[in-house]
């Protein structure tokens, strides 16, 4: 059941089997109910902020006046996408016990929509809710726990040298936290590009924020194919992988040069940099893609068939 290996025990594939399955469930059953009360807590806190700058004539009051919409739309549409995979699971569990590499693919790219949705969702949890006395523990973590544990199980279980199954592991890891640390970035863009008082003009340094959000936002889109197309060996996944690395880096150490408040556009970057040195390593590019060319052709042309 690992991701290239076929000596596989019945006992670990069952165990897999089991975890997909509960992580669907909560998917479609539990997180939309652990996401609603959750966003409640954070818009409320949210808007007494807004309310309180507003108040004090604070001039950054007008660049988190959109932040309860904007939380509150992108909060929906993860955790539709992530129902939609479970959705998806359930109906490709046979498929994926039998150990079809499609089957695995298409499992890691549903898995990682909680994965990467909750990376994002903890980040206004932390901002708005977390000193209060009783915050308790982000929901986000148990949607990201339901994501990443059948994720890390698909892609570890069965027979493989210790440096393959780390080079599995760092890479498809790395993926999503670069996937949701460049979509985090990219919404505090678009906050800030919405309510900035100067608009339709740009304020000095406000234009770069562009590159940010909307080069971020199609790397996001880069990082969840490659998932995809490496689980199934397809060159263009390196490709791919490696090109929204690139955008990731660059964009990330470009808006931190001019907007340096914070540092999450330099983590941005750096996560960036570090995927591109991974990818260009020849063993990383070895193991991720097999046999090279002809093996991906043979693969493409008898889909389902495990290598």
């Amino acid at each position: 059941m690992s991701l290239y290996s076929k000596d596989v025990s019945s006992g670990a594939r069952k165990m897999v089997i089991i975890l997909v399955l509960l992580g669907a469930f909560f998917m479609i059953a539990v997180q939309p109910f652990m996401v609603a009360p959750a966003l409640d807590k954070i818009q409320l806190q949210q808007f007494e902020r807004i309310e309180k700058f507003y108040a004090t004539n604070n001039p950054n009051a007008p660049l988190i006046e959109h932040t309860p919409a904007m939380v509150g739309f992108f909060f929906a549409q993860w955790t539709m996408l992530s129902f939609f995979a479970g959705i998806v699971l359930l109906i490709i569990i046979r498929k994926l016990y039998e150990g079809q590499q499609w089957a695995k693919a298409v499992a890691l790219t549903c898995l990682s929509m909680p994965a990467i949705g909750a990376a994002y969702m903890l980040v206004p949890w932390m901002n708005f809710v977390s000193a209060m006395p009783d915050a308790g523990v982000p929901p986000a973590i148990f949607i990201m726990a339901a994501g990443l544990v059948p994720y890390f199980a698909i892609l570890l279980a069965g027979k493989g040298s210790a440096k393959e199954k780390l080079i599995i592991f760092v890479v498809f890891t790395m993926l999503g936290v670069a996937a949701g640390y460049t979509f985090g970035n990219g919404h505090a863009s678009h906050r800030i590009l919405l309510g900035h008082p100067m608009l339709p003009r740009y304020a000095e340094d406000i234009f770069v924020l562009n590159y940010a959000r909307t080069a971020g936002w199609i790397a996001v889109i880069g990082f969840i194919m490659s998932i995809y197309l490496l689980a199934m060996r397809i060159e263009a996944g390196w490709w791919i992988a490696l090109s929204s690395s690139a955008v990731t880096a660059v964009v990330g150490l470009l808006t931190h040069y001019f907007r340096h408040a914070t540092v999450d556009y330099m983590l941005q970057g750096l996560a960036g940099v570090f995927l591109v040195v991974v990818l260009l390593l020849p063993l990383t590019k070895e193991v991720l893609l097999g046999a090279g060319k002809a093996g991906n052709k043979a693969q493409v042309s008898k889909a389902g068939v495990e290598v």
